[in-house]
């Protein structure tokens, strides 16, 4: 009689356990999945192509601005699409990456493998935002952000190129991008950022 009660209260405390377990793990999911649909706090744009910034307009086509962080694991989705974006552009658009660089670091900290990967892209200018001075001229604070600017400086779009964070795949961000690109119109101008802090 007692080894069953034994076994009828380890049994219980098996149970007691396992349904623990499995709240926490629907919590975890639930706050992960709360995370990846959850954009970066929306700011106030440049509508125009800050006259003192460093970073060079082209004259003869739209420029593209995508903003890093070097350390954003949900960035390198953002370097995939800007791929597949330019890809479908086909040399019709100006791309610039900037490398956003909190202020007191030390100089190589920025090669991180995005780093690497965005220095590989063809045709593509990387530049480094030391402090997030330009960042700021710009008013984007989420790694991802991205911004394509007219000739005549006018902002066109704003917003981000991925569907969630981290994730790739087909978003109108992307789309309205390749729309004002390819036939100067898109339905949509502004899109969510998914991505890190970028200081």
């Amino acid at each position: 009689m007692t080894e069953k009660i034994k076994i009828s209260r380890s049994g219980a405390f098996l149970v007691v356990v396992g349904i623990l377990w499995a709240s926490l793990v629907i919590v975890g999911f639930s706050r992960l999945e709360r995370e990846e649909f959850t954009p970066v706090e929306n700011v106030p744009v440049a509508t125009g192509f800050p006259s003192h910034s460093a970073i060079p307009l082209a004259l003869d086509k739209p420029t593209l601005l995508l903003f890093l962080h070097p350390y954003c694991p949900c960035s390198r989705s953002s370097l995939h699409e800007l791929d597949e974006l330019l890809a479908e552009t086909q040399n019709k658009v100006s791309p610039i990456i900037v490398f956003v660089i909190p202020p007191d670091i030390e100089p190589g900290w920025k090669q991180s493998d995005l780093w690497k990967s965005a220095m590989a892209m063809h045709g593509i200018r990387v530049l480094c935002d030391q402090g997030g001075v330009e960042a700021q001229r710009f008013g984007v604070k989420g790694s991802g952000h991205t911004l394509l600017y007219a000739s005549s400086g006018k902002l066109l779009f704003s917003g981000g190129i991925t569907p969630s964070r981290g994730h790739e795949g087909d978003n109108s961000g992307r789309s309205a991008i390749i729309s004002f690109v390819l036939d100067g119109h898109a339905l949509v101008s502004q899109t969510p950022v998914f991505g890190c802090s970028l200081l």
